[in-house]
């Protein structure tokens, strides 16, 4: 990562900012505060103006979709040369939208005509067996004439209930839970009877005035209508698409435009100057600094000057993740913790290896293993989800183990296992699960040396318990250890094993005092620092043995995960009939979702706790370039 200066003609900024920083490898800071104090330099503080043009667009762009068109360096430039009119802008938008309005407007109202008919329709069909004009029932000035459902049991009751009542009951329709009534009434009456009707959970059925006729004749004339009203509905769309059509090109060069303008123009806000100067400033990759500088060479009216992040004060470099696309989805399991910084290196790689490889070991089984890949497959091609390809890599990473363990859905004796069940096999696990433990352990105090001699903190590198003396000590320890075990404890001498052990530990109890005398290091409690390396050797100790056996863990769950399935098998042969596969579905699904979350959980923290907190700070930042097409972030 480099950090430029850039200096140029003011009248010029925005022509150099459309050619070499939009849509370009550079993440911009703020030059007032980094570029030296000059006399009159100021920052700009004028309002964008086209925010408001990009609004209007934006508002208008509801109706014809376009899409911010990428362009070149050469049409950017063009952009800048040739000035947008805000007034003919907005007029011409208020006419577009206008025109795009009125087929908006026609189309909702033939919809909603349309959407009128197919009610009177749905009024009409159950009356349709009717054989008299609907005009003349509203027209009734002394009776009132009711259209209705109610529940076919309490039908029946209508005799009963409406016995000497000045209502006439006429059914002409029904089916096997509802019949449909119509029932006529003295005015005077009919709140009464309608009363008793609504207790009967009578339906109204309102009938609209637009049908005049008898039923079934007007049942006929809505179906053409809305046949009629559909062909123009058709008609209208089409003609609205046409004009869309007309005008995208138009309007999608206009608000590309105007938006590389709008973020062109944002820039300044970045940006510093004075009468005659613009300043900028900002980190860039170094193969897009060289790109740059090629591209200024020959302008003597540009300056470029560049830094190395070492020579920066008060700013942090910006960090690129660049990881494959097989390992890219497990850079979120990073982030969670922290942005790796510029001179650290970036896990993601180690990451996704470990936890495919832990979850498996934690959660083998070749069954719920491909349900767990199936569905990561799915989240990830369906639903565009990164943790998809997560869930799908460590589902076919527990059906391998599921095969080496010999378990399909928890049961183990369907499959010959490659290797031995966990409940056969404990002993070996757990020594397999500590010595995978020591080898991860092993490995983060390598990276965090690596990463000690990026950052030049040799201080770190040499007396930190995570540097050299800490490789040292823990190494030495478990190689003497291993030569124990397999020649006996005669073939360790006790001035190898001090050599190996406590002169590692005494390096770590004064590791600030070496510091200040070799590294120039300044401490600002100096009597208290040998209270600090003693607390400092005691962690260091019970933490190296406490980290190599948390790793117990991934033996622990295997055992758990083969003891919940035989507990589901052990209930599948005490029930009979259709409970056996109740209970085989429900306690998998119970295995899966559940087990299945935990042991993702185990993964994370013997990740975080055991491996990041040897070499990982986490205290980087993403770098985000400025960009109006595509990705706010370098891939």
């Amino acid at each position: 990562m480099k950090y430029v200066n850039i200096a140029g003609p003011v009248d010029q900024l925005d022509g150099f900012v459309l050619r070499h920083i939009i849509d370009c490898d550079i993440q911009l800071e703020h030059a007032f505060n980094q570029v030296p104090k000059l006399k009159g330099l100021k920052p700009f503080i004028e309002e964008n103006p086209y925010d408001r043009l990009v609004k209007a667009l934006e508002n208008v762009n509801r109706i014809m979709k376009a899409r911010i068109v990428s362009c070149c360096p050469e049409e950017r430039c063009f952009y800048a040369k040739e000035q947008i009119e805000p007034a003919k802008t907005m007029e011409y938008l208020s006419a577009l939208e206008e025109k795009m309005g009125n087929f908006e407007k026609e189309i909702e109202k033939v919809q909603t005509e349309i959407d009128r008919n197919r009610q009177i329709l749905k009024q009409l069909v159950p009356i349709r067996n009717l054989q008299f004009r609907l005009e003349e029932l509203f027209q009734l000035e002394y009776m009132k004439i009711r259209f209705g459902k109610l529940p076919k049991e309490n039908f029946k009751k209508l005799d009963m209930v409406l016995n000497g009542r000045d209502v006439i009951v006429v059914p002409f329709s029904s089916d096997d839970r509802e019949a449909w009534i119509c029932y006529s009434m003295p005015a005077v009456v009919s709140e009464k009877i309608d009363h008793i009707l609504s207790s009967l959970y009578f339906e109204r059925i309102w009938i609209s005035e637009k049908a005049r006729g008898f039923p079934s004749d007007e049942i006929v004339s809505m179906k053409e209508e809305i046949r009629d009203l559909e062909d123009k509905l058709a008609q209208l769309n089409e003609q609205f698409q046409a004009a869309i059509q007309e005008e995208r090109i138009a309007f999608q060069n206009l608000y590309s435009r105007v938006v590389y303008m709008q973020q062109a123009f944002a820039v300044r806000k970045y940006a510093a100057h004075t009468q005659e100067t613009f300043y900028l400033a900002g980190w860039m990759p170094e193969r897009a600094f060289l790109e740059l500088s090629g591209q200024l060479k020959g302008l003597d009216d540009i300056a470029l000057t560049v830094e190395e992040p070492e020579e920066v004060r008060g700013l942090k470099p910006p960090t690129i993740l660049r990881n494959s696309k097989f390992f890219k989805p497990f850079e979120s399991i990073v982030t969670m913790y922290g942005i790796p910084a510029h001179n650290e290196v970036d896990p993601t790689v180690l990451i996704a290896l470990t936890y495919i490889l832990m979850f498996g070991a934690m959660f083998g089984d070749v069954g719920q293993g491909a349900v767990i890949a199936l569905a990561g497959l799915y989240m990830f091609f369906s639903k565009k989800q990164s943790l998809g390809w997560v869930l799908a890599c460590v589902g076919v990473s527990s059906i391998g183990f599921g095969f080496l363990y010999g378990s399909f859905f928890g049961n183990e004796h369907l499959l010959k296992p490659v290797w031995r069940a966990p409940m056969e096999n404990i002993n070996q696990l757990l020594i397999i699960s500590i010595s995978y433990g020591a080898i991860i352990i092993l490995l983060s105090i390598i990276i965090n040396v690596f990463n000690s001699v990026k950052a030049k903190d040799y201080g770190r590198l040499l007396f930190d318990k995570n540097g050299l003396v800490g490789l040292a000590f823990y190494g030495g320890t478990l190689a003497t250890i291993l030569i124990i075990l397999v020649k006996g404890p005669a073939s360790v001498s006790i001035g190898l094993c001090a050599v190996i052990v406590i002169i590692p530990l005494i390096l770590i109890l004064f590791k600030e005092k070496l510091e200040r005398t070799f590294f120039k290091h300044r401490h600002s409690n100096n009597g208290g620092s040998f209270v600090e390396g003693f607390f400092e050797v005691f962690e260091a100790v019970l933490g190296f043995l406490s980290n190599t056996i948390s790793f117990v863990r991934v033996s622990a769950f295997a055992l758990s995960h083969a003891g919940l399935a035989l507990a589901i098998w052990t209930l599948y042969g005490m029930v009979n009939g259709a409970g056996k596969v109740v209970v085989l579905i429900v306690g998998n699904l119970l295995i899966i979702g559940l087990e299945g979350l935990i042991v993702g959980i185990q993964c994370l923290r013997l990740q975080y706790y055991e491996m990041f907190s040897r070499f990982f700070s986490g205290d980087g930042r993403r770098f985000h370039p400025n960009r109006v097409c595509g990705d706010n972030e370098l891939k």
